[in-house]
């Protein structure tokens, strides 16, 4: 039998069932589950091991903080401009009639 392959930062975790849970739902990109597991699993476990290993689960189930920032930038400046348009956006002035082509 093969040994079971880990997520590279996962592989010096102790092997616990109900961290091996955890990870399994990282991997399968089940956060939700993570977010409400891994402080039940830290403050449960007496090895400071495992409560080092979920700790370090839900902390890379947090969003970036750049991405986050460049997101709300991203929307203001949205906003912003369309502000601005509604503001001062308006049709052109007509100066003169359509010119009319004559065969």
């Amino acid at each position: 039998m093969a040994p079971e392959r880990r997520l590279s930062f996962a592989r010096a975790f102790p092997r616990v069932p109900e961290l091996d849970a955890l990870v399994r739902a990282f991997e399968r990109g089940n956060y939700a589950l993570v977010r409400a597991e891994a402080p039940k699993v830290a403050a449960a476990s007496a090895d400071e091991d495992v409560k080092r290993a979920a700790r370090m689960l839900l902390e890379r189930t947090k969003p970036d903080a750049l991405a986050t920032t460049l997101l709300a930038l991203a929307a203001l400046f949205v906003g912003l401009l369309s502000v601005w348009w509604i503001v001062h956006g308006h049709p052109p002035a007509r100066s003169a009639p359509p010119v009319e082509f004559v065969r």
